[in-house]
C-alpha cells in the first residue's frame, strides 16, 4: 500500500489524494503567539488557578465552621450533663458544713459564720455561668425590642404630622402615643414634640405647663427651650423670667436666640421698673442687631 503524504504532490496520486493535498496546502501554517497574546493566555490560566484556590479556601472555612459548631454543641451537652450531679453535691455540702476550729474573737467585728466548702462553690459557679439563658429571659428581651419598635413607629407617625404643620392632629397623635406607651423609652422626645405642637397652635399657658415638667438638662435643645420658658414666663412673672434671661445672656448663643434673650431681658427690666438697665439692653440690642426683629419697635419708642 502506498504511503499517504497529503502535503506532497506527485504522479500516481488518486483524485481523492490530490484533493486532500490541496486542502492541506490551503491551511495556513500556525504562527507563533506574540508577547501580548502569551500574556493574555498566562493571565487567564492564573485567574483560573486563583478561582480554584478560592473555592478550596471557602470549603475549608465551611468545614471549620461546622466543626466549631459541633464542638460548641458537645461542650454545652457535657455541661448540662454535669449540672445535675454538681447541684446535688452542692446541696449535700450545704446540709453538712465542715466543723471549723475555734477562732479568736476580733474586737468590734461580728461573729464569723461557717461557709460552704470552697471546692464545692468553685465547682458549681463555672457551671452556673455556662447554663444557657432561660426561654423566659429570651422572650422578655424579644418583647422589649418589639415594644421599642412599636413605640418608635408611633412617635415617627406623630412627628410626620407635626412636620406638615398640622398642629391639632399632631397634638392628638402625641396624646395617643403617650397614653399607649406610658414611661416609654421615647417619652421625653414625645413630650418635647408635644410642646412644639402647643407652641405651633399658640397655646402659651399649656406650653408653659409642659415646659415646667421637662428635665431641660436631658434635652438636646436645652438652650432653646430655656429661652422659650423665659419668654412664656415673662407674660406674668418677669422676676422669675429674668433668671433665665440673665443666664442665657451670659452664654454663647446662635444669633437669633441671642437677639431674643437680650430683648427679653430689657423688656423684663423695664416692666420691673429698672429703666436704666432696660435702656442699656435696648441700646446694646440696636448696636448688635441693627436690622433685628425688634429694632423698629425700639426705635419707635424715641
Amino acid at each position: 500500500m502506498a504511503t499517504f503524504e497529503p502535503w506532497a504532490r506527485g504522479a500516481g496520486q488518486t483524485a481523492e489524494e490530490q484533493r486532500l493535498g490541496r486542502l492541506f496546502e490551503a491551511v495556513a501554517e500556525p504562527q507563533a503567539l506574540n508577547d501580548a497574546a502569551r500574556e493574555r493566555v498566562r493571565r487567564r490560566l492564573y485567574a483560573r488557578e486563583r478561582r480554584k484556590r478560592g473555592l478550596l479556601l471557602v470549603r475549608l472555612v465551611a468545614v471549620g465552621v461546622v466543626i466549631g459548631i459541633a464542638c460548641a454543641a458537645a461542650a454545652q451537652w457535657a455541661a448540662q450533663r454535669a449540672l445535675g450531679p454538681a447541684s446535688r453535691h452542692a446541696h449535700a455540702g450545704a446540709a453538712t458544713p465542715r466543723t471549723l476550729s475555734p477562732q479568736p474573737v476580733l474586737p468590734a467585728r461580728p461573729a464569723m459564720t461557717a461557709t460552704p466548702p470552697a471546692s464545692t462553690s468553685s465547682s458549681v459557679e463555672p457551671i452556673e455561668r455556662m447554663r444557657p439563658r432561660s426561654p423566659a429571659a429570651a422572650s422578655s428581651t424579644l418583647t422589649q425590642s418589639s415594644r421599642l419598635g412599636l413605640e418608635a413607629s408611633s412617635l415617627e407617625g406623630a412627628l410626620k404630622i407635626l412636620r406638615r404643620g398640622e398642629g391639632e392632629r399632631a397634638l392628638e397623635a402625641l396624646d395617643r402615643h403617650l397614653l399607649a406607651f406610658p414611661g416609654g423609652a421615647l417619652e421625653l422626645e414625645a413630650r418635647v414634640a408635644r410642646l412644639d405642637a402647643e407652641l405651633m397652635l399658640g397655646h402659651r399657658q399649656a406650653a408653659r405647663r409642659t415646659l415646667a415638667l421637662l428635665p431641660l438638662d436631658r434635652v438636646g435643645r436645652k438652650q432653646e427651650l430655656r429661652l422659650i420658658r423665659a419668654e412664656l414666663t415673662a407674660d406674668d412673672d418677669c422676676r422669675l423670667a429674668l433668671t433665665d434671661f440673665q443666664a442665657l445672656n451670659e452664654q454663647t448663643l446662635p444669633s437669633a436666640w441671642a437677639e431674643r434673650a437680650l430683648f427679653g431681658r430689657g423688656a423684663c427690666l423695664s416692666k420691673l421698673g429698672d429703666h436704666a438697665g432696660a435702656e442699656r439692653d435696648f441700646a446694646l440690642y440696636l448696636e448688635r442687631f441693627p436690622s433685628g426683629r425688634f429694632a423698629a419697635q425700639l426705635r419707635a419708642r424715641h
